[in-house]
C-alpha cells in the first residue's frame, strides 16, 4: 500500500510538459526508513514518548493509522514494500531474500525496485545505511568483511554507509559506544545501552551527519533526487546518548496492558523472542511460558523509547538541513517504520524549524 501512494504522490506533482521542464519541476523524494520503530510517537496517541520532530512532521502530513505488513520479518516485507511484489513461496519469507532474487532472477524477470523505477525516469539515486536487509546496502555475513555486491544492483546511483569506528554495516548495526559490537563479543552484550556519547557516538548520528552532506551535494544537482536513509534504531540492541534515556522517569513508564498470550491462538503463530535471547548478558530470559518480571519489562521499555528519541533527533538533524538548503518547498518526504508495518507518513516539507532534541 505505501508503494502505491508513494507514486501517486509523485505523479500528481508532474507536470503536462516536455522532458526537460519535467526535470526541473519533479519533486525530490526523501525517503526515511526507521528500522522496528512502532507507532510510539505522539503523533499517534502516546503522550509519553518525546519525539517532537516526527510530531512536527506529522502535523503537516498523511499520517496512516490503517496500514499492516505483508511479512512480519526484516528482510521479507522490506522486499515486499521495495518491490511491491507480495510473498509467494517459502524463499520469500527469509532474510535473505534479496540475495536470492539477486542471483536466481535475470533483468528481464528480477522484481523492479521504486528506486530503480525513480531512477530510470531520471532520478539520481542515493541510499544511505539500511533500505533493504543489509545495513549498508550490500551482501555478506554479520562477521564477514563487506561484500562487494549490492542487494538491490540496480537501484542506486550511490550507497552509502559511515561504519564508523565498528568497521563494517553489520558491527555498527549491533554497535555499542566504546566501539565494540555483538558480533565480536560473541553476544556477550546486554540488550541496552546507556551510552555517555554525544549523538555521533552511535551509528544514527553518523548517518544524519552523512545525509546531511549529500543533500548538499544533491542541492546542486539538475536533476530530482531520491535520497534514501535508513536508520537502526531503535532496533535491539536499545542503545542510545544518555540524554536521551533522561527524558524519561523509568517508574511512570506504563507496562502493556495485554502481557499475556491471547485466548484461542495457535502457538505455532507466536515466537519466544530468539533475537532478544542472543544477548546473552540480559537481566532475564524471554519465553513463551514466562514472562519478563515489570521491573526489567520497564528498563527495556526505557531503552526503547530513548532509542526513539535518538533518531527522532537525528531525522530532525536531516530535515532542518533540508530547510536551510531551500528543497523542503519541492521535497516529498516519506518516514516508513519498517519491520512491524505499523506506522507512515508522507508530506511535503514546509518552512517549520525542526529541533535537534533535548
Amino acid at each position: 500500500m505505501h508503494r502505491f501512494l508513494l507514486f501517486f504522490l509523485v505523479s500528481c506533482c508532474f507536470p503536462a510538459s516536455s522532458y526537460g521542464q519535467q526535470q526541473k519541476s519533479r519533486p525530490n523524494i526523501l525517503f526515511i526508513a526507521v528500522d522496528d520503530l512502532r507507532p510510539d510517537l505522539g503523533c499517534y496517541g502516546n503522550d509519553l514518548i518525546h519525539s517532537p520532530n516526527l510530531d512536527l512532521l506529522a502535523s503537516r502530513a498523511v499520517v496512516f493509522r490503517n496500514q499492516f505488513v505483508t511479512v512480519p520479518t526484516c528482510g521479507p516485507s522490506r522486499f515486499s514494500l521495495l518491490t511491491g511484489r507480495l510473498p509467494r513461496s517459502q524463499q520469500d519469507l527469509s532474510n535473505a531474500i534479496f540475495e536470492i532474487r539477486r542471483e536466481d532472477s535475470a533483468d528481464t524477470v528480477r522484481p523492479e525496485s521504486m528506486v530503480e523505477q525513480f531512477r530510470r525516469n531520471g532520478y539520481y539515486t542515493v541510499g544511505i545505511g539500511k533500505i533493504s536487509h543489509s545495513p549498508d546496502g550490500y551482501i555478506y555475513g554479520y562477521t564477514e568483511p563487506k561484500g562487494n555486491e549490492l542487494e538491490l544492483p540496480a537501484s542506486w546511483d550511490e550507497m552509502l554507509l559511515d561504519a564508523g569506528k565498528w568497521g563494517t554495516g553489520w558491527n555498527a548495526f549491533f554497535g555499542y559506544a566504546d566501539g565494540s559490537n555483538r558480533n565480536d563479543r560473541k553476544k556477550q552484550v546486554k540488550p541496552y545501552e546507556k551510552g555517555a556519547v554525544n549523538d555521533l557516538g552511535y551509528p544514527d548520528g553518523l548517518t544524519a551527519s552523512l545525509a546531511i552532506e549529500k543533500l548538499q551535494e544533491l542541492a546542486g544537482k539538475k536533476q530530482p533526487f531520491f535520497l534514501g536513509i535508513g536508520f537502526f534504531k531503535p532496533h535491539l540492541p536499545f542503545n542510545a546518548p544518555q540524554k536521551y534515556w533522561d527524558l524519561y522517569e523509568e517508574a511512570n513508564i506504563p507496562l502493556t496492558p495485554s502481557p499475556g498470550i491471547p485466548e484461542n491462538v495457535n502457538m505455532e503463530s507466536l515466537h519466544g523472542s530468539a533475537e532478544f535471547n542472543q544477548y546473552q548478558l540480559g537481566e532475564e530470559r524471554a519465553s513463551l511460558s514466562q514472562p519478563l518480571s515489570d521491573g526489567y519489562a520497564r528498563k527495556l521499555k526505557h531503552a526503547y523509547f530513548a532509542s526513539v528519541s535518538y533518531v527522532d533527533a537525528q531525522i530532525g538533524r536531516v530535515l532542518d538541513r533540508l530547510h536551510e538548503l531551500d528543497l523542503d518547498k519541492n521535497t516529498i518526504i516519506v518516514v516508513w517504520g519498517t519491520t512491524a508495518g505499523t506506522l507512515a507518513m508522507t508530506g511535503f516539507g514546509g518552512n517549520t524549524r525542526f529541533s535537534n532534541g533535548p
